[in-house]
Formats: structure tokens, sequence, C-alpha cells
């Protein structure tokens, strides 16, 4: 043992005199030897040098648990922590700290219940321990929201202390602390702006902001703005770096910035939007499937028409890639936006029935909606859009009366569909308020479609509903409810007496409604209550009412029409002598073109339509235009229905020319047209 420490301390200086020969394994050799010269049997442990490479935080957390920790901290718990609260159950609390400790929070809670102890009273006492409550819980909830924000900005601030050599790691905690945080504050009422410790992040934005990525400063942008209403220092300079960071980036981080600037409201905001905006702009070309139809979605609310037209064109190159739900929005967009490109719609109609996948309930309502809206006609979609309802299970009536009210619009009458639809709202146990009731009765009387037993049950609805709806509030829906079912058949006189009523009435014209909106219901029911309920004894509307109504215009096709019709009418029944065009009834019907006929259906020279006579015949032309008429089955709609039997009780012959007849005629042959139809009607 002692030999062993005689030789190892004089190899040093043995080895120091070789190695000035520049002996390399000697060297060697006398480097090792250096370290056990002054040692024992037993070496002292040398600390090894740190590697940057493979060095590792002496910390008991990584990076990526701080940030699952930072959404999810309730799940992630130290075993520190465990034991502590495994110690603290044998621990009796000190209830005079708790008390102290939640003051505020108790404070909230006992002010709003004072607050809704001391309103009016009006409803019953299970509604007020519901609102106190909900009230209570929203509290609860926003001080939950708080010590999770503290607890967020907390394991903030210690990740980034703890990994500060690792800047990829701390900037991950920075954008996802700050992501977290802005989530959280959406909920709640109070701001973190002044807390000590948020202004520790915010700092650390404000001095290493030009380190951040891209993508990172991207993230900072969109949770600083939900932050801060105002353009803050921190702010101001985040929006800078990225406007010029911004510029050679990918599409898609340009799209995402636009997202986060969708609806500002400083200057500095609008101009990055403005910004990303030109960017975009410039690079059409570049548009994926996914941006074009958030762009669409956007600019179909906004003002600027070129750029929609241009995402419109965009679609043609991009129609090859789309899916279902793709040429699903495309539509409702259009629809919003109130462009009806027929190309366009074309095309994508086309595609859409090419790949027609099953649609759930809301995306069948809002096309439909669209459908009706643009003037869309495609019975093959109608048909699918139909197989797809009855097999879906309508327990919501808030989309089975859209998808109703879309089908009346469209005057698509596919009669299993709408007893499908009918059968779920029209039941002993569905409970209809005012809104829905008028809503469906409209939509079935536009349609002219309402089975007896669902009519019954319809009327005894409205009778129950008489005493609370002819309020002031509530008048003109019912009107629109009386209306409905006298264009169905199914208004009591009952009912009818309550709108025709002079007090009713006179409400009705003060109440700020338009004109157009009323006038001609009224004169409808008018007739309704003169021909259709023989037992009726209510009021009447006044001899005066028709003369201060508006007559109602054609619209552009229909006129056209009827100036054809007029013109061919020239060439055997002249105007003014045999014929006169746009005559109203006594009770308000309207006439595109009255003449008379004898008993061969000739035309005779034009008399005082309220004399009779067994040897004419009162002739009323009435113009269907394709809006007059249901899908695809050409039926006539209830309004105009009803109008053709009130001429008829009025003693009219009826001469009906629906447009798809008559465009298929020739210029040639429409005068002897008419002549064979005018013979038809009287023999």
């Amino acid at each position: 043992m002692a030999s062993t420490s005689r030789y190892l301390s004089i190899a040093p200086q043995f080895l120091r005199c070789a190695t000035r020969r520049k002996f390399p394994f000697v060297r060697a050799f006398a480097s090792s030897a250096n370290r056990w010269s002054s040692t024992s049997i037993e070496p002292k442990i040398i600390p090894v040098k740190e590697d940057k490479k493979n060095f590792t935080p002496d910390v008991n957390i990584s990076g990526k648990t701080i940030i699952s920790k930072i959404f999810s901290p309730d799940k992630h718990s130290d075993s520190k922590d465990n034991e502590q609260k495994e110690e603290s159950q044998n621990i009796k609390p000190d209830l005079l700290n708790m008390v102290n400790e939640n003051q505020s929070k108790g404070s909230k809670i006992h002010d709003i219940k004072s607050k809704v102890n001391t309103k009016p009273c009006q409803e019953n006492g299970d509604s007020v321990l519901r609102n106190v409550k909900s009230a209570v819980e929203h509290v609860l909830k926003q001080i939950k929201s708080e010590t999770e924000i503290e607890k967020t900005i907390q394991l903030s601030i210690d990740g980034i202390e703890t990994h500060s050599k690792y800047s990829k790691d701390v900037h991950r905690i920075l954008t996802t602390g700050l992501q977290r945080i802005s989530i959280l504050s959406t909920n709640n009422e109070s701001s973190v702006v002044n807390d000590g410790n948020f202004k520790q992040l915010i700092e650390y934005v404000e001095t290493n902001y030009k380190k951040l990525s891209l993508k990172e400063l991207l993230d900072c942008s969109c949770s600083l703005i939900s932050l801060f209403p105002e353009d803050v220092a921190v702010v101001e300079l985040v929006e800078n770096e990225l406007m010029w960071k911004i510029r050679e980036a990918d599409l898609d981080l340009v799209i995402e910035l636009h997202k986060c600037h969708e609806a500002p409201k400083t200057p500095l905001r609008k101009t990055v939007r403005v910004h990303c905006e030109g960017l975009i702009k410039r690079r059409m070309t570049e548009t994926k499937p996914v941006h074009l139809l958030y762009l669409m979605k956007h600019y179909s609310t906004r003002k600027d028409t070129k750029f929609f037209y241009k995402l419109e064109d965009r679609v043609f190159d991009l129609i090859d890639h789309m899916s279902v739900n793709n040429y699903c929005n495309i539509i409702n967009y259009s629809a919003v936006r109130g462009s009806r490109n027929e190309s366009l719609l074309r095309l994508v109609l086309f595609y859409l029935n090419k790949t027609y996948k099953k649609r759930h309930l809301q995306q069948i309502s809002s096309l439909l909606f669209s459908c009706g809206k643009l003037a869309i006609y495609d019975i093959e979609l109608f048909n699918k859009l139909s197989v797809d309802l009855m097999k879906s299970d309508l327990n919501s009536s808030k989309f089975t009366l859209n998808i109703l009210k879309s089908a009346s619009i469209l005057g698509w009458r596919h009669e299993e569909t709408l007893s499908c639809l009918l059968n779920q709202l029209v039941n002993e146990k569905q409970e209809l308020d005012l809104v829905d009731v008028e809503n469906l009765l409209f939509s079935a009387s536009s349609l002219n479609y309402c089975p007896e037993d669902k009519a019954e049950l319809l009327q005894s609805h409205c009778l129950k509903l008489i005493d609370t709806c002819t309020k002031e509030t509530s008048r003109l829906p019912w009107l629109n409810i009386v209306w409905s079912l006298a264009v169905l058949k199914k208004a009591t006189p009952e009912l009818i007496a309550t709108v025709l009523e002079p007090e009713f009435i006179k409400h009705l014209e003060q109440g700020g409604a338009e004109k157009w909106q009323y006038q001609s219901k009224l004169l409808g029911l008018n007739s309704a209550a003169h021909f259709d309920v023989p037992d009726y004894s209510g009021a009447y509307l006044p001899q005066d009412f028709l003369s201060k109504c508006e007559q109602g215009k054609n619209n552009a096709g229909k006129k056209k029409m009827c100036d054809d019709i007029s013109s061919a009418l020239q060439t055997f029944a002249p105007e003014d002598q045999f014929c006169r065009r746009n005559m109203m009834t006594a009770n308000g019907n309207k006439i595109d073109v009255e003449l008379c006929v004898d008993n061969s259906g000739l035309p005779v020279e034009y008399v005082n339509a309220q004399e009779s006579s067994s040897e004419f015949h009162r002739v009323a032309v009435k113009v269907l235009g394709f809006h007059d008429l249901t899908i695809p089955g050409k039926l006539l709609k209830g309004p105009v229905d009803m109008e053709i039997r009130h001429l008829g009780c009025q003693g009219y012959k009826v001469l009906t020319i629906t447009h798809n007849e008559w465009m298929n005629i020739k210029t040639t042959e429409k005068a002897e047209y008419l002549k064979h139809k005018l013979k038809e009607l009287i023999l």
C-alpha cells in the first residue's frame, strides 16, 4: 500500500521529463496521473463540464408539460401537491380565515341576491329562485375563471423563468399562456390587464417580440387584440412587426391574420386588415378551397362587390377540388350576398347533384332557404333533400318551420314531405306560440296544402288564442293567421269576425304597419265572409275602404306577358270597345283583362260588369306567372286559388293562362289559341 503511494507520488516528476520529448502516449498518461497524484486510494469525483447540446435543466417539469398544464391545470398535479392534500385532510380548517379569504366572493353573491329580491316580483316563487340560482352560478363561474387566470399567469411566468435557456420552449409557453388567458377572459367581467404578474408577461413580449417567429407573433397578436380593446404599446409593436414579416409569408398565415382582424375596432387594426386584403387580392391564384370559402363568407356581407365577383371566378378554377359542403356553402354565401350568377350556380348545382351526400336537418334548412332567395328551382336537388328530410329526426320545431317556410317560398309542394313536416308540427302534444302558428299557416296556405285532420287541430288552437292575440302588439300576426285559414277555406265565422271589426282595423292602421301588409288581406277576408262562410253575421269592411287601397303592380315578367296577350286580343277584340285591362271588382279582386262573350264564345261589345244577362258571359282573364304555381305539379298556389274562387262567386268565367303554355305558342298562332280557349270556357 505504501509502495503504491510512493510510486504514484513520483510519477508526475518522471513523466514531466518525458513529455518534454513530446511522446504523445506519455503525455496522455501524464494528464491522468496528475489527477491521481494527490489522492489516496479513493479518488475524488470531478464534475463533468456542461454540454450545451445535451443540457437538461434541473427542473421537475418540462416545457411541454407546462403547456399542457396551462390548458388543463386540474388534470396535472405534482406529487408534492398530492401529499400536501392528503396531509391537509387530517387538519381542521380555520373557518375565520376562510371567511376573510372569501369575503369578496361572498359579497358579490350577497349583492346579486339582494338585487334579485328587490325587483318587483311579477313571477311565481320558483322563477325567482331560478333567477337567484343562475345569478349565483354566474358569479361562481366568474370567480372560478379568475382563479384559473391567476394559475395560468403564474404557470407561464414559472415556465419562462425555468426554461430561459431554451428560447423555443419559452416562446411556446408564452404564446400558449396568452391564448389561454384570452380565452378565459372572454367570459370574465374583470380585466387582467392591471395584474402585476400579467404585466411581466407583457414586458417579456415587448423586449423579445423580434425573436418570435411569424406564427408565434400571429398567436400573440390574436391574444393581445382580444385582451386589449385599445392599441397599447405592446399591441403596436407586435402589429407593426407582423405587417413587416407577413409580406413573404405563406397564404395560410395571411388568411389567419385576416381572421384575427375580421372586425377591427381601432385604426391600426383596420390598417392590418387592409394590408392583408391587399396581399390576398394580389395572390388570388394561390387560394385553396378552404381559403376561398372563408373569403366568400367574409365578403358576402361587405361592400366590396368587385372582389366578390373575383372570388366567384376563382370557383371555376377550384370546382374539381371541392366537396359537397363547399358546394352548399357557395350557394348559401351567394344568397347572403344576393349575387345570382347563373353560370356559377348551374355549375355548382351540377357538381352538387353529381357528388351528393346525405344532408342533416340544419343543412337542408339553409340550402332550401338559399334556393328560395336565389330563385333556384332544381327538382333533382329538391327530391334528394326530401328523401333526407323524411329520414331525419324532426325533433327541432325551429328547423322544421324554417324548412316549411322555405318550401313555400319555392312553391315545392311535395306531399310526402309536407305531410312529414305537418305531422311533427301539428299534434296535440306540440305547443306552438303565436309566431309558430303564423309561420306554419302562412306556409301551408301558400302551398295550398292542409289535410282535414291537421286543420281541425289548427282551428281549435287558433280559437284558444283569440283573447290573447287580438291585442295591439299582435294584430298583424293575427291577421296573417286568419287570412291563411281563409285561403285554405278553414276560417270559422268567429275568427273572421275578430279581424273585420272596426276597432281592430283602426288599431291596425295606427300601428305603423305598411298598407301592402294588410289591405289586400282584409279585402280577401271580406270576400271570404261573403262567399266562403254562409253563416257569417259579423261586420264587413266599410264601402269606401276599396277606394283607399293601393293597387299592386305586376312584376316585369307578368307585365310583359299581359301586354303580349292584349296584343293578341286586339286582332279580334279591340281594347275599350270589347275589353278592358287592369280592372278591380267591387270586392277588391284584380282582373288582368275583362271582356264579354256570347254563348258561342265570340267577343261582344263591352258592357258594365254590374249588369247581368243570359245572352253574354263576363270573362276574367288571369295571367299566371311562374311564382303563382307550385312545383313540380304546377298547381295553383293558395292566394291565387282563393282569388279565382271569389271571381267565380261574383259571376265571372275565369280564363287562366300560364306562362309555360303561353311561351310555347308561336306568335302567329296566339290569337287563334285565345279564340279556342274562350270557346272551351263557355261551351
